[in-house]
């Protein structure tokens, strides 16, 4: 290497050293990283807010306006199902789970955890004469913790309350409802966990639109001068338009301007306009993992075809989204609370679709002129009580 070389590489200066980790640490930025409340349920719950709302909302409530079906499987006909009677000690604990809860309320919040944190927990109290199911509680999600085993599964069931110590209670004693998770056994997986980054994303929007209604409204109209105007002149030109247009009244007034003024509107920029469709997308991302479509939250576009759409809306938010969490909650809650009461006792819900009304009318009538079903039978089928009439027990052919 020739002396100029080393003299260049002498006074050549040297790459800055990297900070040590303490003080690279101080110049982070104090946000938490995107869906850091992925793992934490009760962080999962505070999402319940704007368009999740919106959606689980409408979720939870078509939810709860639906009945159970209780009754003993016998057979595989439609007839082999004895319908259990009101005074049965399971419909008289799912009509009246405990003194302070309705069953719509019950219905309710059990979905409002499952779509949040992808777990519902009843607690089942017994009763103390006989030890048998006598209320159903509700336990939050994030109170719970699951003690796992390598036998029986589940060994007990941690509930930790704010301010009151743990307490363990028997796999017996908790129903557990979740949607499956192939990430782990033992806890569900919520549609809100899935779509972590979405719902910061949306959540940084709202804050963003906040802080600029907070920040004060941007003018709406821009006035040009090759003059050079005074602070004076400046503010008298601001209090004369703000008092000859504003309020919703003076809006539509026409602009005069004086002498080498020019007026322009205030035209939003690329970035701002990527911006509202941002906000749009986000809307459309929560509504999409949640399964609900947007007239089902109110989002009406064309009024004029409300009824149409709403028709619609409505059988793929009961044929897509319900049904397959109706027919969850009544496999579960056969196998964990009604198969106490003997092995062929069952919980169902009913199809929920708009359209099975009408189809079943028309399968009734032409089940009635083939002389598939008898009268007695389809009435029956509907919960009505049978005539006396032994004529209704024969085909009508």
């Amino acid at each position: 290497m020739s002396l100029l070389a080393r003299m260049l590489k002498a006074l050549r200066p040297s790459p800055p050293k990297s900070p040590p980790p303490r003080v690279a640490a101080v110049f982070t930025p104090p946000y938490p990283a995107v869906g850091w409340w992925h793992d934490d349920p009760a962080e999962q719950l505070r999402n319940y807010r704007s368009w999740v709302y919106a959606a689980v909302n409408a979720i939870a409530q078509e939810v709860a306006r639906h009945r159970p079906l209780l009754y003993r499987n016998t057979g595989p006909a439609e007839h082999d199902l004895v319908t259990l009677p009101h005074t049965h000690p399971l419909c008289r604990l799912l009509d009246r789970p405990n003194p302070w809860l309705t069953p719509w309320e019950l219905w309710y919040l059990t979905v409002v955890y499952l779509e949040l944190t992808g777990n519902a927990y009843w607690y089942v109290a017994p009763h103390a004469a006989d030890g048998s199911p006598g209320e159903l509680w509700v336990i939050p999600s994030p109170w719970v913790r699951i003690v796992p085993d390598r036998t029986e599964y589940v060994r007990a069931y941690e509930v930790a309350a704010p301010g009151v110590p743990a307490e363990s209670f028997r796999p017996g004693e908790v129903v557990h409802l979740k949607y499956p998770n192939p990430l782990d056994p033992h806890y569900g997986l919520s549609p809100l966990r899935a779509n972590a980054l979405t719902i910061d994303a949306n959540t940084e929007l709202l804050r963003s639109r906040y802080q600029t209604f907070l920040a004060g409204a941007r003018p709406g109209v821009v006035l040009h001068t090759e003059q050079t105007l005074t602070d004076a002149t400046v503010t008298r030109l601001e209090e004369k338009l703000t008092a000859k247009f504003g309020g919703r009244d003076n809006w539509h007034r026409p602009l005069v301007l004086e002498q080498g003024l020019k007026a322009s509107p205030w035209t939003l920029t690329p970035a701002e306009m990527d911006f509202l469709n941002s906000s749009r997308m986000t809307r459309d991302e929560i509504l999409a993992v949640f399964r609900v479509p947007p007239p089902i939250t109110g989002l009406v576009e064309n009024m004029g075809l409300g009824a149409d759409i709403w028709f619609g809306a409505r059988v793929v938010f009961c044929e897509g989204t319900i049904q397959p969490k109706l027919d969850l909650l009544g496999q579960v809650l056969t196998r964990d609370l009604a198969r106490r009461y003997g092995p062929d006792v069952t919980v169902a819900f009913a199809d929920c679709s708009p359209r099975l009304l009408e189809q079943r009318r028309k399968d009734d009538e032409l089940d009635a002129k083939l002389g598939l079903r008898t009268v007695n039978e389809i009435r029956k089928a509907r919960g009505l009580a049978p005539f006396p009439d032994p004529r209704f027990d024969r085909p009508l052919t």
